[in-house]
Parts: structure tokens; sequence; C-alpha cells
């Protein structure tokens, strides 16, 4: 087993990893700025390439396998690099793993409801953490991968559901069943569709979304994950969101998702806020 992650640079609207020992660049368009250390931005394994409708494909410069595994914050992960660029690894939410560790040290037994959760890291977290997880995600591949990560990870045999839906229809069967869940984790995507085509729109539907997450969870969580990638939902917008829902005391952690570089920059990657139940 291969191990680690690094992110070397970033910047021309790229970003320079090395992933299991692979060099690989990837397009980012959140590098609006120039490169930190442009001399070290050769020697590639891999280039993934972007066109305009938002798919593209890797130019390999050596050779990588189709897929491999890597340690990352104390779990391991499958690495593949998919048609889109995505690898099945999101270092900047390690922060977010490390916060539910520290739930789980002081409360165990939390059921927790992980929308969008594509290959799992947060669904693995909890389960370390000593949590129960209803892992959930339109992509019957995705969660495939996700399960693997779990048994990759020495953590298949915990309380773990696996469901392939739509996230709406999903919570509104959950509802209509009298299910509730104390921890709520959501990633959502500027635009998605849904295990039959729904069509998901963030700007449309998360307001939507929040309000039955609510009524999951008697608007009294223990504790919820929001973290998103889309223009207009601002930190500041995200935890107004939880806020003017949330009906009990807590704190709010309201920050900029970033990856540290080695080149001693942060690489901007997305907004989260982060309730926690007094």
């Amino acid at each position: 087993m291969t191990k680690s992650y690094e992110l070397l640079d970033s910047g021309d609207l790229s970003k320079l990893e090395i992933v299991g020992g692979y060099k690989l660049q990837r397009s980012s368009p959140t590098s609006a700025y120039g490169k930190e250390t442009p001399g070290i931005w050769k020697d590639l394994h891999a280039t993934y390439i972007k066109n305009d409708s938002g798919s593209g494909h890797w130019n390999f410069q050596k050779k990588v396998p189709e897929s491999f595994t890597i340690e990352f914050s104390n779990l391991t992960f499958k690495i593949k690099l998919t048609p889109f660029g995505h690898i099945g690894l999101f270092p900047e939410q390690e922060t977010n793993w490390n916060r539910i560790r520290e739930i789980g040290k002081k409360k165990q037994g939390l059921e927790v409801l992980n929308l969008f959760a594509y290959s799992g890291g947060s669904t693995l977290a909890c389960l370390d953490a000593g949590m129960s997880v209803c892992h959930v995600d339109a992509s019957k591949g995705m969660v495939d991968w996700a399960r693997e990560n779990a048994k990759l990870s020495g953590l298949d045999s915990k309380p773990v559901r696996w469901i392939v839906d739509d996230v709406m229809k999903f919570i509104r069967r959950e509802i209509k069943r009298g299910k509730k869940y104390q921890g709520l984790i959501l990633d959502p995507p500027s635009f998605g569709r849904g295990s039959k085509g729904e069509v998901w729109k963030i700007e449309e539907n998360l307001s939507e979304l929040m309000d039955a997450l609510m009524e999951l969870s008697e608007s009294k969580p223990e504790f919820v994950i929001l973290s998103c990638h889309s223009q207009g939902f601002s930190p500041l917008t995200l935890e107004r969101i939880l806020s003017s829902r949330i009906k009990t005391k807590g704190n709010y952690e309201t920050t900029e998702l970033y990856i540290p570089e080695t080149s001693g920059k942060k690489y901007p990657a997305g907004f989260c806020t982060f309730f926690k139940k007094s």
C-alpha cells in the first residue's frame, strides 16, 4: 500500500499534488493567482485537462495504476483518476473529520445522516468515532467506492446503512417513518442529478433540504457540518442558514476550507459552518 497525500503548490488555475507517490496536476478554478514555486511543476505522472462540458481527460506522462490506496488522516482510501478529475479524496475535510472525532470522545452512539456522501470520508470518521451512520449518495458507483473505503479502513463491521437514492426523496421517506438523527453532515453540489434523474440546484433546493433535516433532528441536532463550494454561499450565509433553523444553544465555527501546501500557502477549497450543541 502506498502512503500519504501532499499538495505541493497551486496557481494559474491548476494544483500540483503528490498522491500515493504519483505527481499529479489537476485543473483548479479557484487558483486564479500565480504559482508559488513554478520550478517544481515538472516530471509529472499525469495531468488532468478539463473541457467546456465539465468533464475532461487525463494525459499520462508516466504509468499510473487504475487504482491504488493511500493512508490519510488515519484512514485508508482507494484512489482512482476519474474522468471528472476527482480522485476520491477531499483533504480539505480533514478538519471536520477531527471535529467528529472530538465529539465521539464525549458522546458515543450518535446516529448521523451523511448526505451527498461521495467516497465516504466523513462516514469513515463517524464510524471511527463510535457513531452509527446513514450514508446517502445518488451514485451507486460512489456508494460502492465508500463501502470499499470502509473495508480498507477496517470499519466495515461498524453500524452503517449504505443508501443509493435521491437525497430529498430519501429524507421525505425518513420523515414519514419517524426516523431521527442527532448528527447531520452535508456537502451539497451546486448542481447534480438524483438516482433517477432528479435535478438538484443548490440555490433552489438547499432551503427545502435544511427544513426537512430540521424535522429529522427536531431542530435540536447535536452537531451539523454544512460545507459547499458554490458562489453566493459564503461562510456567513451558511452560518445563517443553520442559525435561523436550529432551536438549541450551541457554538458555530464558520470558516473557509483550505488545504495546506508544502509551499507554506493555503489552497482555497470551499466554505464550512460547523455547529455543536452546548
